[in-house]
Parts: structure tokens; C-alpha cells; sequence
């Protein structure tokens, strides 16, 4: 057993150097002849162990311990370099499955039309262009009637205002003049109605700015 544990530590050494090799190795040849000496390697390592635990378990209870210690410690080595081999060679299948799509891709035919018998991959470019075409002459026209329905919505605003203004000055004016009472009452009735119909035409210029967007859209 003491001669055991060296040639365990040997070993270790040796797949510390192989799977450095098996990262930075750039061929498949050489990826795959790194793999099964890997591979080996641990088949090897793992005899060892179990012989090991053969051994210890027959050792006197005093170096029991001590000896169980150092086999517990030989197989976390182990168990750690297997899983870093495992995802050198998890990382090294993506690389590998990225290139094959990347050559797919480079090869692959691209027409104007649709899949033909010989399995040719096509993209029809012309309808997606006039569908993008159409999808910005609509967005130009929605965006042209909102700027008309805001200018028409300024403008009724200010007009409103302004008869606002109006019936002010003329209901001074009557109450300076001496106009009746009946006067006066027929100019506020001609001020509400000029508020409805500034209300209504605000309502209208809505209603068709919601049909056209869906009309368009």
C-alpha cells in the first residue's frame, strides 16, 4: 500500500498534463486520442482505488484512519479532474455543433421563392419588402392625420377662446349701451350654441381620427 498511493499520485500528475493537453488541443484527432487516454487513465485510477480500499481496511486501527484520510483525499482528486473533463469536453461538442451550423448556413441557397424538390431553402425577399413598404406608407399617413387632427383641435381651441372673449366684450357693451334684458339673454343663448357646436366639431374631428387609424393600421 505504501507503494500504492505514490503511483496514485503519478497518475494524477498525468491527467492534470493530459486534460491541459485535451483543452488546448485544435484537431479532432488529437481530441479524441486525448479523450481515451483520459478515459483510460481514470479506468486505471479507479482499480487502484478500490484495491486501496482493500488495503486500508486491513491496516492496524492506529494508521486505520490516517491511511482511510489520504484515499478519501486521492478520490475527491478524482472525482474533481472528472468533472473538469467533463466540461472541457461539453464545451468542445458546442464548438463543434456551432461550426457545423455555421457551415449549414454558408452553404445553404437562397432564393426568392419558395422550398423547391431538391431541398433548397428559399425566402420570399419581394413580399416581405412590399409588406415593409406598405407598413411605412401607412405609418406616414396615421402620423400625417394626427398632425392635422392636433393643428384642428388648436384651432378650435383658439376659436373657442376667442367667442369666449367676444361674448364678454358684447355683454359689456350691451350692459354700457342699455340693451335689454332679451338682447342680452339672445347673445348668451348664440354663445352656448357657438360652445356646442366648437364641442361637437372637437367630438367629429375624434371620431374620424379613430376610424381612419383603424382603417389604416
Amino acid at each position: 500500500m505504501d507503494s500504492l498511493f505514490p503511483q496514485t499520485s503519478v497518475v494524477i500528475r498525468e491527467i492534470q498534463n493530459d486534460l491541459l493537453a485535451f483543452e488546448n488541443s485544435q484537431d479532432r484527432e488529437t481530441d479524441t486520442n486525448c479523450s481515451n487516454h483520459i478515459n483510460n487513465q481514470f479506468q486505471r485510477l479507479s482499480e487502484m482505488c478500490d484495491r486501496l480500499d482493500i488495503l486500508v481496511n486491513k491496516e492496524p486501527v492506529q494508521r486505520r484512519a490516517q491511511s482511510r484520510q489520504r484515499l478519501n483525499e486521492i478520490k475527491y482528486d478524482i472525482r474533481h479532474y472528472q468533472a473538469a473533463f467533463s466540461s472541457i469536453t461539453s464545451k468542445k461538442q458546442q464548438r463543434e455543433e456551432a461550426e457545423r451550423q455555421r457551415e449549414l448556413l454558408l452553404h445553404r441557397k437562397f432564393t426568392s421563392s419558395a422550398v423547391t424538390s431538391n431541398g433548397a431553402t428559399h425566402i420570399n425577399l419581394d413580399h416581405s419588402f412590399d409588406y415593409s413598404q406598405r407598413l411605412d406608407s401607412t405609418h406616414a399617413h396615421v402620423d400625417s392625420y394626427l398632425e392635422q387632427a392636433r393643428l384642428t383641435l388648436e384651432s378650435l381651441q383658439f376659436q373657442g377662446s376667442t367667442l369666449k372673449e367676444i361674448r364678454k366684450k358684447m355683454i359689456s357693451m350691451g350692459n354700457v349701451l342699455g340693451l335689454s334684458s332679451t338682447v342680452i339673454h339672445s347673445i348668451e343663448r348664440r354663445s352656448a350654441g357657438d360652445w356646442w357646436i366648437l364641442f361637437g366639431g372637437m367630438l367629429a374631428t375624434l371620431i374620424v381620427m379613430f376610424v381612419l387609424y383603424k382603417w389604416l393600421v
